[in-house]
């Protein structure tokens, strides 16, 4: 652009009389060097603060001042390409200098207002003493009637002296007044004049505040830079850029970026703008994002769309933002953008909950998910399972995790945690020792009432398959104490044949044995025989 190479070229010049490099500069004034090198060529729209440091830079180094004719040649030229590159912010910056001048108007029309005042104090007291003149001037002249007439005929010319003079005073106080008048009336106007760019200039600046920063170049002319830059592989500086307009463009212009880059089938780019947004942009903003992740509204952004990994690159960006406070409306927001069928939503709630370091965080954040909802079995599925993947790490936390959804009534949530943990699905025969020692270990840290809970739950509302697949990875992660195995017995004892039945894929000799032993009539968890006393249960 013309107008920016010419205040680039101004702005070097000027720098170059410091004589350090533009590496130096940058690190003096706290900026990376790109944003000195690409001011000083044109390519990036300096900010006032940038151009106001760089005079003052020059004026310390020197030890004189840049001339008034060399700092309007730079606001000028600022200005013409500030116009060019953000009009919006152009019409700001011309605001306030109107503004500026309104307010030396009206300071000028206050100090014209505090001279005519001045001045009226000031004639109104020479008439006053006048008056005083003239009225003893009588009183002589009425003392000495008797003299010579030279006598009077000289009272009377001083006579009509005064009075001539009070007579000027008078007018001149009249007019003074009139002036006055009219000075207070273009005060109180000019006043007004200030009070309303104010305003406009207020309101103008909230806009441009929530449109982000000011200064940047037209978005055409911004991605010609991005493709000169991947050209010469200046790959760092592209990506700082791109993050940037992540949060300092329009939102639309944001979108057409990924539309553009999406295009170009540059999904890494894509993915590192979807995810700044994310992380940068206001929330409103952030959900207009997912819904045209969503919905890819007009056509413009389907690429974007049919991405998974971009949607990725949103979801983890917002779980960072997630908290217990606000995950409800965030989840609310984007199941309404996506319906029933959707997973944008749970993908989000899900990699929030794998966030968490605490079962009570995850917890949180899964009830808290469901708050203000008519039910409170909204459709979670990948959030509710991801916290038994912690099980190598903290075996207790996914035991917590379910019961806590538990007692708060999310039976079918927690369902979808204990039937994860307990392998449920898995096609193997038997589990592996490490994974059910793990599964005995966790269940072992629930406190007494959790773990009634828990075992109440398997036995009124677990499905056969579950209740299950939960007493085999006990019995064979239980490593000979089956206190706890035969306490799930005995809950699920009027469910014998089902659950026996839902076991037999996952089946293995000597837990049949045991199992059998233990619920038949006088075996180790009945009563005992009739003519005899309950047999020990077979060793495992």
């Amino acid at each position: 652009m013309p107008e920016l190479a010419e205040l680039g070229t101004m702005l070097r010049d000027l720098f170059n009389t410091l004589g350090i490099s533009q590496r130096q500069y940058a690190k003096r004034i706290s900026v990376h060097p790109s944003v000195v090198s690409r001011a000083f060529g044109g390519q990036r729209m300096p900010t006032k603060h940038f151009i106001e440091q760089l005079i003052s830079e020059v004026e310390s180094e020197r030890g004189g001042s840049v001339t008034p004719e060399a700092r309007d040649a730079i606001r000028v030229k600022w200005l013409m390409a500030l116009k060019e590159t953000d009009p919006a912010e152009f019409q700001l910056e011309s605001l306030r200098g109107e503004l500026a001048r309104s307010r030396r108007d009206t300071e000028r029309a206050n100090r014209n207002v505090e001279a005519l005042h001045l001045l009226l104090q000031q004639r109104e007291a020479q008439v006053h003493d006048a008056a005083a003149d003239l009225a003893q001037l009588q009183l002589d002249w009425s003392a000495e009637r008797a003299e010579a007439a030279g006598g009077r005929i000289e009272l009377r010319r001083e006579q009509e002296t005064l009075s001539a003079s009070r007579e000027a005073l008078l007018r001149e106080i009249e007019q003074l007044k009139k002036d006055l008048r009219e000075a207070e009336r273009l005060r109180s106007e000019a006043e007004a004049h200030s009070g309303e760019l104010r305003e406009r200039v207020l309101r103008l600046e909230a806009e441009l505040a929530e449109r982000g920063a000011a200064g940047g170049i037209p978005l055409e002319v911004f991605k010609s830079q991005l493709l000169r830059m991947w050209e010469e592989e200046n790959f760092p500086e592209a990506s700082r850029d791109l993050t940037e307009a992540a949060w300092a463009r329009p939102l639309d212009e944001v979108l057409d970026l990924m539309a553009w880059l999406s295009g170009r089938r540059d999904r890494e780019q894509v993915s590192a703008l979807v995810s700044d947004a994310g992380r940068l942009r206001p929330a409103r903003e952030v959900l207009r994002v997912a819904a045209e992740l969503v919905t890819g509204a007009g056509g413009r952004h389907r690429a974007v769309l049919s991405d998974t990994a971009v949607q990725d690159a949103w979801v983890a960006a917002v779980a960072s933002r997630i908290t217990e406070r606000n995950v409800a409306d965030y989840y609310r927001r984007v199941l309404a953008l996506e319906g029933p069928s959707g997973t944008l939503s749970d993908r989000m709630l899900a990699a929030a909950v794998r966030r968490a370091t605490t079962p009570s965080e995850a917890l949180g954040l899964l009830i808290g998910a469901m708050t203000g909802g008519e039910s409170a079995n909204l459709p979670l599925t990948t959030s509710a399972v991801v916290a038994p993947h912690r099980i190598a790490v903290d075996a207790g936390f996914p035991f917590h995790v379910a019961v806590g959804l538990l007692d708060a009534g999310m039976r079918e949530t927690a369902r979808l945690v204990i039937a994860r943990v307990s392998r449920q699905g898995s096609p193997k025969v038997k589990p592996s020792a490490p994974v059910a020692e793990r599964f005995d270990l966790g269940l072992r840290e629930l406190a007494k009432p959790a773990l009634r809970s828990l075992f109440a739950f398997l036995a009124e509302h677990a499905d056969d398959r579950l209740a299950g697949a939960v007493a085999v990875m006990m019995y064979h992660g239980a490593g000979g104490d089956l206190s706890l195995f035969d306490r799930l017995l005995d809950e699920l004892r009027p469910r014998t044949d089902n659950v026996l039945a839902s076991m037999m894929d996952r089946w293995s000799p000597d837990l049949f044995e045991y199992v059998v032993n233990y619920w038949l009539p006088g075996g180790a968890g009945g009563e005992p025989a009739p003519g005899g006393e309950a047999s020990p249960p077979t060793s495992p």
